[in-house]
């Protein structure tokens, strides 16, 4: 549905490099129809944030983003699937292997931020 995230419970990192994305999107489409999708399509993320402190998943802002790319909305899903059958092939293979659930437990050492590329 977009929003909440079971494992980030302080939001879903991902979140906002795909809304900064989605806002580049809004803003090349120049027209008031995007524009007030993209206010409409705002609100509720801040209300909910407000009150009850759930914020936006990954889904919420590419939604938005492939109807404003033209994609039908009966492919929203399959393209939602298609993003994430790699991890879920990756992760029942290693549970197979291991004759076990496997629910990790740590943490990131990775980087905080890592740049994203934006148009120039």
């Amino acid at each position: 549905m977009g929003l909440g995230h079971r494992v980030y419970k302080q939001g879903d990192s991902r979140a906002p490099i795909v809304q900064d994305a989605l806002d580049r999107l809004v803003a090349r489409a120049a027209s008031p129809e995007a524009a007030q999708l993209a206010a409409l399509h705002a609100a509720p993320r801040r209300a909910i944030a407000a009150r009850k402190g759930i914020h936006p998943n990954l889904d919420h802002p590419a939604g938005l983003a492939y109807h404003l790319l033209d994609f039908d909305t009966p492919a929203f899903t399959p393209i939602f699937v298609m993003s994430r059958i790699t991890g879920w092939t990756a992760h029942i293979t290693e549970q197979f292997a291991h004759n076990a659930l496997i629910r990790p437990l740590a943490s990131c050492g990775g980087p905080v931020q890592r740049p994203v590329p934006t148009e120039s």
